[in-house]
């Protein structure tokens, strides 16, 4: 009998014998482009002296041999998932759990590592428990992973999560309830360790949030946010640096970043000093979208404005195009664009179907333009009759092209085409912004930060990936503002993310195209760019690959 794992894993999507959460973790995973049979996870040296850490680790350590029996292991891990530490008393167990890279330095976030304990909690911010073959990764179905995400007690954020794991055949009901005794353990440890200004600022904030209005309360590293402000997603260093600007003019101030909102703003000092504010924010933003965003379909920027106005001028001409680009990129897009300009629409045929298929349309046609889809997908054979067949008929010939192709210099002398080259989305990141207005639905919303995680986003998949990725933040935001939360796990900036140097930018795109060439295999991409296993798989986190 076909279990419903397998079922899947053939397309066969079904939702008997499937918990509801663990079917959307498998979805999200296979939009991921997770591995279901391979382990293969990405390796970056853990950072243990962090405040999490340094107050978990004791109190887990502590624990493990009461909570827990020989036959399990422990793991904390930061909010991304990475194992920090690890217990494991049974070495038949460690064995097989090193052999599965349950081990320090390993990432578990379920864009690499598909549904797990771990990384499932983080995404669903509660409890988790994956059982056996609920695992993405076929592997990992000889295990039971139960996980919980330890929120700060001050902030509410998550700062790491707790798992516990053990062989699926001994899975128990106990397993459970211990994740969630150690969780609050490490809370009360992080508690103690707080210092005396961030439980002035919690005190502050207990008495402001009584009731439904967002309140904020911050300092200059400490955040704290009820439920109606934490969906907004605040940027905590422009926020206080925002503050602070407006301590000279005094009264309400307004947030540009949140949608022009204002709030009341008291001030908490120490003696002469600033050490926090709460803002009490209005509940509502002023104003709906902007007036100015574009129509569907529209994709603003200045590079791809300038190539399309290159396009039209060129058609205005005479000249055959062809535009040559990564997959994904737009280069449809951009020649419908031109062509529409001159109030021309083009029959599209794709060349990947072969001589057969679009020569008698071709052949059949009596003017106007084409526009051949996947050129490169031609033949050799197929190219040079295409190039015997295309310049005695009355059509003017357009073009895409995926990547390089040789075999396509004589049909493009043929059709005197001017090759264009339209750069890839990562090179485009001014017109991210556009594009996100242009393929989310009318009146939805990106905080500042959802966006700036787009802009900074690498987007292998150019912007096909780019238009999937906008469309499932929106679903998963429902009718609430699009939060980093709400984006696919591939697309979340890592913390203290920031944007690439024109340098990081150039190395990117070299282990992008590296990888690609290798199939994915990341040990050969490894070995062709003369990288150690562990460093490639740094570099992959880092860029966001």
């Amino acid at each position: 009998m076909v279990s419903p794992w397998e079922q899947f894993q053939l397309g066969e999507e079904t939702t008997e014998g499937v918990r509801a959460e663990i079917l959307t973790s498998w979805r999200r995973s296979r939009l991921s482009g997770v591995d279901p049979q391979r382990v293969d996870l990405p390796y970056l040296e853990p950072d243990v002296d962090t405040r999490f850490a340094r107050a978990a680790v004791p109190v887990v350590a502590r624990l493990a041999p009461l909570l827990v029996g020989s036959d399990t292991c422990l793991a904390i891990t930061n909010n991304a998932g990475q194992v920090l530490w690890r217990w494991v008393s049974d070495p038949a167990l460690r064995a097989e759990l090193d052999r599965m890279e349950v081990v320090e330095g390993f990432s578990f976030d379920e864009e690499h590592a598909g549904t797990n304990g771990l990384g499932t909690s983080l995404e669903a911010r509660r409890v988790t428990m994956v059982r056996g073959s609920e695992h993405f990764k076929e592997p990992f179905h000889r295990f039971t992973c139960v996980a919980a995400p330890v929120p700060h007690p001050l902030s509410r954020r998550a700062v790491g999560a707790v798992n516990i794991t053990c062989r699926a055949a001994e899975t128990n009901d106990r397993l459970q309830p211990a994740v969630l005794a150690l969780v609050r353990e490490v809370q009360e440890a992080l508690l103690h360790a707080a210092g005396a200004r961030e439980r002035q600022l919690f005190d502050e904030f207990l008495t402001s949030a009584r009731g439904d209005a967002p309140v904020i309360t911050l300092g200059p590293d400490v955040l704290i946010a009820n439920r109606a402000a934490a969906a907004l997603e605040v940027d905590r260093d422009a926020l206080w640096s925002r503050v602070l600007g407006a301590v000279e003019d005094g009264g309400p101030i307004s947030i540009p970043e949140l949608d022009d909102r204002t709030a009341s703003l008291r001030l908490i000092s120490e003696g002469p000093r600033i050490s926090g504010a709460v803002l009490v924010l209005d509940p509502s933003a002023p104003g709906g979208p902007p007036t100015d965003a574009p129509s569907a379909g529209e994709v603003t920027g200045s590079a791809t404005d300038r190539l399309t106005a290159l396009v039209g001028r060129l058609l205005a001409d005479g000249a055959g195009v062809a535009v040559r680009g990564e997959p994904g990129t737009g280069k449809r897009h951009l020649l419908a664009a031109a062509l529409a300009a001159q109030g021309d629409e083009p029959l599209v045929l794709d060349a990947a179907l072969g001589s057969e298929t679009w020569a008698g349309q071709l052949e059949g046609t009596s003017g106007g333009s084409v526009l051949l889809a996947h050129l490169e997908r031609l033949t050799a054979a197929d190219a040079d009759t295409l190039a015997a067949l295309l310049p005695g008929l009355p059509l003017r010939v357009t073009a895409t092209i995926t990547g390089r192709a040789d075999h396509l210099t004589r049909l493009l002398d043929a059709l005197d085409a001017t090759v264009v080259e339209l750069p890839p989305l990562r090179l485009r990141a001014a017109e991210v912004d556009g594009m996100v207005r242009a393929f989310a639905p009318s009146g939805a919303r990106f905080i500042p930060q959802a966006l700036a995680a787009l802009r900074d986003h690498p987007w292998p998949g150019n912007v096909a990936e780019l238009r999937l990725a906008v469309r499932t933040a929106v679903a998963a935001a429902g009718r609430r503002p699009v939060g980093v939360d709400h984006l696919p796990a591939a697309v979340r900036a890592s913390p203290g993310g920031r944007r690439l140097s024109p340098l990081e930018k150039a190395e990117a795109t070299v282990i992008a195209d590296v990888l690609a060439a290798c199939g994915g295999n990341k040990t050969a991409a490894a070995r062709a760019l003369g990288l150690a296993r562990p460093t490639l798989y740094a570099k992959l986190r880092i860029y966001r690959l």
